[in-house]
């Protein structure tokens, strides 16, 4: 089986800086347009008890490690260990979460920039394909518990009646997950993703970058051959009941960075309030409709705190210094380590 070849370089025109150069701009104007939050949260800083951001950091910095656990995980201990390390994959989930910012593309964009550099590392195809596949099913699967353990847990310490609006909010994300695994469970068969790929390859700048990859049939994961997807994640139940932990451990992880900084901002707000708002707000922004969700993402977060009674001012000033550790954070490390990871994998 062969691997995916870097193409031959063409000065400073090539794809890779033409694109490098795109996603620069892309950055600085958001950066520039969102400017007056960045003021704002500046001046709010002075006010936020440190030892608390620091925790937030921490927990923001733990989901990072987590999703490279994860990736490791899933490429050593189901079918044999690779040259990839730990620190590699930890450098790849940021630029991984950089790329899914700047390009809204559902997740597609930083998933087949992962599928590259695991085939530019010497991961086969089959490996790097499986690896994807199961992380998202197992994603798909936490997401799954999440939409309908949080709303029971909200409704049974809070004893009140959900809005109509968090409801369709619920059932939009069971039937979008849902729908996602369907995809991911159709593409991932071999005939369908051979076909698929086929399709792709016509477009020309795409050609470049898939013909070097096996993609036949013969070429993908053998046990989708007769037991489809399911049947390997039935297969390996004990992995993948680890992975859907760990996909668990990083939403939690996300809500606890939230529950650090309001206590940073002396407000005392029951944990399940944070995990179902932050739910709510990720199905939401779920939709590729603007790069890292911008402003939707803000406007979703503040408004479902606000409705489960948090005062406004501090649902917007948590909202904002969450945006900096997950979105902006990981924007400016991301272009940092782009081009790192891109010249350590040659």
């Amino acid at each position: 089986m062969t691997t995916a070849k870097r193409p031959a370089s063409k000065g400073i025109f090539s794809w890779s800086n033409v694109i490098f150069l795109i996603l620069c701009c892309g950055v600085f104007y958001f950066v520039v347009h969102d400017f007056t939050e960045l003021k704002t949260i500046n001046t709010l800083f002075e006010k936020v008890d440190g030892r608390w951001i620091a925790v937030a950091i921490i927990a923001q910095a733990l989901t990072y490690l987590s999703t490279a656990t994860l990736y490791y995980f899933l490429l050593n201990k189901f079918k044999g260990k690779t040259s990839v390390t730990l620190a590699d994959f930890f450098k790849l989930s940021i630029v991984i979460v950089f790329i899914n910012q700047i390009v809204p593309s559902g997740g597609i964009g930083g998933n087949g920039f992962l599928f590259g550099e695991l085939s530019k590392r010497g991961v086969t195809s089959k490996k790097a394909f499986f690896t994807i596949i199961m992380e998202c099913l197992c994603l798909y699967v936490a997401l799954g518990i999440l939409i309908i353990a949080l709303p029971l847990l909200y409704l049974g310490s809070h004893h009140g009646m959900l809005p109509h609006l968090f409801w369709i909010v619920i059932v939009f994300g069971l039937l979008l997950y849902g729908a996602l695994a369907t995809v991911v469970t159709i593409l991932s068969n071999k005939n369908t993703l051979h076909h698929v790929i086929k399709k792709i390859s016509r477009i020309k700048f795409l050609k470049r970058y898939l013909e070097d990859i096996d993609f036949s049939p013969e070429g993908t994961f053998p046990e989708y051959d007769v037991k489809g997807p399911w049947g390997v994640f039935l297969k390996y139940k004990t992995q993948s009941l680890v992975v859907i932990a760990g996909q668990l451990g990083v939403f939690f992880a996300d809500s606890f960075t939230i529950f650090a900084l309001l206590h940073g901002l002396h407000v005392h707000v029951a944990y399940i309030v944070i995990a179902f708002g932050l739910l709510l707000t990720f199905i939401t922004a779920a939709l590729p409709i603007s790069p890292g969700a911008l402003l939707v993402y803000e406007g979703a977060m503040t408004f479902f705190y606000t409705s489960m009674g948090m005062p406004f001012q501090t649902a917007l000033i948590v909202t904002l210094l969450f945006r900096v550790l997950s979105f902006w954070a990981p924007i400016v490390l991301g272009l940092i380590l782009y081009k790192n990871v891109q010249t350590a994998s040659d």
